[in-house]
């Protein structure tokens, strides 16, 4: 099994090479190539760097679910970008992970397909507009490139393979979007399932030509922002084995507190009448034989039958749909990052889930900055994170402060450090007498 090298400095590591191994001579094979840390963090190595040498291939990933009525269980289209090297010198990599409903693809965000808000309180409100249908990504391309070696980039030079996912019933992926459901969770532990040889996947979303993930390690992170910063969690809830950290950034925790607030209907980053079946069609990109019945079975008698945006309140829709009622199975390690003027997902998804978290005993950090919507940890952070937890690098990630705010006028790279969130010594305020 090949091991990562720990990288401590500089002459007197090589000096430590020549005494272990000897002196190199012109008949010894070349060394393998092997991932390199300093400093608790990965570093790019030379030999993963040249993007021409990367791997990367498609497949489908079969679920254990059937949601989009034909009988057949759901296959998850999966996007794979790894080393040269998982095939010529038997390097065995852990994951980064990203999974998406975005990446084939959105509906129109105009006012004019949302409801309407004008309606009288308790009154039933008028049908809204149809959305636009989105044009179905039939060629290649359909995951999005930038999206892809965004994380590639960072993370393949460093030693770890990135895998990307489309959600259910978007892009090339099987199913009918729920915005929540119980498919949206499992589906990312069915492609993590895979990576640890739990479940099969295809070269085709229809054929039977196995394709096995003989080149990873079985340990995967996730990360991801908004809708993408949900997912990683559902997956963790799971309690999938293999998921072993996770970095949602402003993550949707609760679509009742993302769409509601004590019976009044809110909208979300100021999206006057968006609510959870508008959601579906503005990322319901699959393929287009399967969309009259996701529209008929899970948009029209699941999400807009159930949401109930007559009252408002809290019902057995809502309680499936909020993530701290499934935080039992949790094992990962979870790094949350959220803006204080995220006004689209208001920090309290992530302050609950934390807390949750904290009492539960898992291993978990925040970090909070003034910034809106999104804004990941300094890079650092999340190095050291995957470091620790896909590696079992040795740093001090989880020794010192537990919280990280970034204070107004500071720079996102430099958060001030607390011992935890809130302050061991913070008090509750009275708001109102």
């Amino acid at each position: 099994m090949i091991r990562p090298i720990l990288v401590l400095s500089g002459a007197p590591l090589i000096a430590a090479l020549f005494a272990l191994t000897g002196s190199a001579t012109a008949q010894e094979p070349a060394e393998k190539a092997v991932p390199i840390f300093e400093d608790g963090e990965a570093q790019v190595v030379d030999a993963f760097r040249s993007r021409r040498d990367w791997i990367r291939h498609w497949l489908w990933v079969e679920t254990d679910f059937d949601t989009d009525g034909d009988g057949k269980k759901d296959r998850m289209h999966v996007d794979v970008t790894r080393q040269k090297q998982t095939d010529t010198e038997g390097l065995k990599v852990p994951v980064v992970y990203e999974t998406s409903p975005y990446f084939s693809g959105i509906g129109s965000s105009s006012t004019q397909y949302f409801w309407d808000c004008e309606h009288e309180i308790g009154a039933t409100p008028s049908a809204r507009a149809k959305m636009p249908e989105i044009q179905f990504r039939s060629k290649a391309g359909m995951i999005v490139p930038l999206a892809r070696d965004r994380e590639a980039s960072t993370w393949v030079p460093r030693g770890f393979a990135v895998v990307h996912s489309c959600s259910p019933g978007t892009g090339w992926s099987q199913g009918c979007p729920s915005i929540g459901g119980d498919n949206e969770s499992f589906a990312p532990k069915a492609v993590i399932d895979w990576l640890n040889g739990r479940a099969k996947g295809y070269t085709t979303v229809d054929g039977n030509e196995e394709v096995k993930a003989y080149w990873c390690t079985g340990k995967v992170g996730m990360i991801g922002t908004s809708y993408n910063g949900t997912l990683p969690l559902a997956a963790a809830t799971t309690g999938v084995e293999g998921l072993e950290a996770i970095v949602p950034i402003a993550p949707n925790t609760s679509y009742y507190h993302y769409y509601r607030s004590n019976g009044l209907v809110r909208s979300p980053g100021g999206y006057l009448g968006e609510d959870v079946d508008v959601l579906f069609d503005f990322i319901h990109s699959g393929h287009p034989d399967k969309r009259d019945y996701c529209n008929t079975q899970m948009r029209d008698k699941v999400l807009r039958d159930s949401a109930d945006r007559i009252t408002g309140d809290y019902n057995d829709f809502w309680a499936g749909r909020d993530y701290i009622n499934d935080l039992g199975p949790m094992k990962a390690a979870c790094l949350m990052a959220h803006a204080f003027n995220d006004w689209n997902v208001m920090p309290e998804h992530s302050t609950r889930i934390y807390a949750a978290l904290k009492k539960k005993g898992l291993p978990c950090m925040a970090y909070f900055h003034q910034g809106g919507h999104g804004g990941p940890p300094p890079p650092e952070m999340v190095n050291k994170w995957f470091s620790k937890f896909l590696y079992g690098v040795d740093n001090d990630i989880l020794d010192g402060p537990r919280a990280w705010i970034v204070r107004a006028g500071d720079s996102p790279r430099k958060p001030t450090a607390y011992p935890d969130y809130p302050h061991p010594d913070a008090k509750p305020v009275t708001l109102y007498p």
